[in-house]
C-alpha cells in the first residue's frame, strides 16, 4: 500500500497533467475546476485540497518548469569544464537545444499567443541569469540589457519556430542553421544558401 505523500503527489499531478491537457485547448479563462475533476475523476474538494482555483494550477506548472530548466542547465554546466573563449553561441546552443527540446510543449505553450504573460517575464529572468552564468558576466557589463535580450529573443524565437512547424529540421540541420546566422547574419547566411558570391558560406 502507498504511503500518504506518495497518494498526494500522485492526485497533485494527475490533477495538474488534466488541467494542462486542457489549457494546451483553451485560455484559463475558459478553463472550471468542474472540466478538470471531470477528466481525473476527482470531485472538487479534492481539486480545492491543493488548489486555490485553476490559476494556481498555472502557477505551479510554470514554477515546477522553471526550476526543472534551470536544474537541467546548472547539471549539464557543473559537469562540463569549458575554456572562456569556447563559450559562445555555438556552444550555447548546443547546451540549450536538448533541454528545449525536453520541455518544449510547456515552454512554447507558456510563450506562445495564447500563454501567460507573466510566465514570460519569469522565463525571461531565468534564461538571463543562466545567461549571465555561462558567461561569468558581471552585473556591471556595458549594454548588458540589450546583450541579454538579443540573445534570448534570437534563440528562443527560432527554437519557438522549430516547434511551431512540428521541428521540419532534424536536430542536426537545425544546429547548422543556427550556426551559420551566428557567423554570418541573416543576409550573409541568405548569400550563401542561395549559392551567390559574399561573405556566407554554404552550410556543410
Amino acid at each position: 500500500m502507498k504511503k500518504q505523500p506518495e497518494v498526494t503527489a500522485a492526485t497533485r499531478k494527475k490533477l495538474m497533467d488534466a488541467f494542462w491537457t486542457i489549457y494546451k485547448e483553451k485560455p484559463i479563462e475558459k478553463i472550471s475546476v468542474s472540466e478538470i475533476t471531470n477528466m481525473t475523476g476527482n470531485n472538487r474538494g479534492t481539486f480545492y485540497h491543493y488548489f486555490k482555483d485553476v490559476y494556481a494550477v498555472l502557477e505551479q506548472i510554470e514554477d515546477d518548469l522553471i526550476k526543472e530548466v534551470g536544474r537541467d542547465v546548472n547539471n549539464f554546466l557543473s559537469g562540463h569544464s569549458f575554456e572562456t573563449n569556447s563559450r559562445n553561441l555555438d556552444l550555447l546552443y548546443s547546451i540549450s537545444m536538448p533541454i528545449f527540446k525536453k520541455h518544449e510543449e510547456k515552454i512554447f505553450t507558456l510563450l506562445g499567443h495564447n500563454g501567460d504573460p507573466q510566465f514570460k517575464n519569469k522565463f525571461r529572468e531565468s534564461f538571463r541569469a543562466m545567461l549571465i552564468q555561462f558567461w561569468n558576466l558581471p552585473e556591471q557589463t556595458q549594454y548588458l540589457e540589450y546583450l541579454m535580450e538579443y540573445t534570448y529573443s534570437a534563440m528562443t524565437g527560432l527554437m519557438a519556430k522549430w516547434y511551431e512547424n512540428g521541428n521540419d529540421l532534424t536536430d542536426d540541420e537545425f544546429f547548422k542553421m543556427a550556426q551559420g546566422l551566428v557567423a554570418n547574419g541573416v543576409l550573409g547566411f541568405s548569400i550563401g544558401q542561395a549559392g551567390l558570391p559574399g561573405r556566407g558560406l554554404p552550410l556543410p
